[in-house]
């Protein structure tokens, strides 16, 4: 047989992406460490203008041009809300299925408990609009507006635990480390300026507040890709931002000359490196 003949029909589409991995790696690996690197000359990019992602043009013109997005963590359960589930008023109290559950394991709040009863829904169900929607008496304004509402039921994780859920939600993977929703869509599709951040954060966790939500900084980090990606918290009080004022003790002067010097050493590095990224 012909070598090269043999050689053609051992190349299956596997096989090809197999030998080609390290390649690809390596090329987004120095995409990441220098962002510049397959950028267009200094001399054709504008000093000017919106800060550009990775992705260079979409599959249709996107019509957002801001999202609030709002993770209600501690939230009523979606059988409370959307999720109506008549069938369950007929096993209420009893026992939950062996089918239902299927050997899957348990919470550590719940793994104490003797016996798991069905529960039917707390609360009446109606349909409304046009689309003939299941909601809840608890949301009688979002019943008025149903027709005008996406409601996505398909959106699940395999953790049972609270902690690694959100994460899951936030990242798409259970452990910490990977960049959020805010940072890819960042990453992805670049910002509308390059002097603000592309995307903010407000929490309601922190001293002096009551409520214990698991909204920690990995659920608007970066994770792996360059932190300018990450969002930027807002906290409760006269100051939202961290680092826009002087810290009590330093006086205009220094925090010049400490601003000054993080700036010698940003063009170091970028001269060095080739990195737009700052030390700072």
């Amino acid at each position: 047989m012909d070598l090269h003949e043999a050689e053609r029909l051992l190349m299956t589409r596997r096989h090809f992406f197999g030998r080609t991995a390290a390649g690809i790696g390596t090329a987004a690996l120095a995409s990441l460490l220098n962002p510049r690197l397959f950028a267009a000359p200094a001399a054709a990019a504008p000093a000017i203008g919106p800060a550009p992602g990775i992705l260079r043009a979409l599959h249709c013109a996107p019509r957002a041009k801001r999202v609030i997005y709002l993770f209600m963590s501690g939230g009523p359960s979606h059988i409370d809300l959307f999720d109506y589930q008549p069938k369950l008023r007929e096993f209420h109290g009893q026992e939950l299925p062996a089918t239902v559950r299927m050997g899957q394991r348990i919470t550590g709040m719940t793994s104490g408990q003797k016996s798991f009863p069905c529960v039917a829904p707390m609360f009446e169900f109606r349909r409304h609009g046009r689309s003939g929607t299941w909601v809840s008496e608890l949301l009688p304004h979002v019943a008025g507006i149903v027709d005008d509402v996406a409601i996505i039921k398909s959106v699940n994780t395999e953790a049972i635990n609270h902690d690694p859920a959100t994460t899951y939600i936030q990242t798409g993977h259970q452990q910490p480390g990977r960049p959020s929703l805010g940072a890819w869509l960042s990453y992805g599709l670049g910002s509308e300026n390059q002097n603000l951040p592309a995307f903010i954060v407000m929490i309601s966790q922190g001293s002096g507040n009551k409520t214990d939500q698991p909204l920690f900084s990995r659920l608007w980090g970066s994770g792996f890709i360059p932190t300018q990606h990450q969002g930027v918290r807002f906290r409760s009080g006269d100051d939202p931002v961290l680092y826009l004022k002087d810290p009590p003790g330093v006086d205009p002067v220094t925090r010049r000359r400490m601003l000054d010097g993080l700036n010698q050493l940003n063009r170091i590095a970028e001269r060095s490196f080739g990195d737009p990224d700052r030390v700072g």
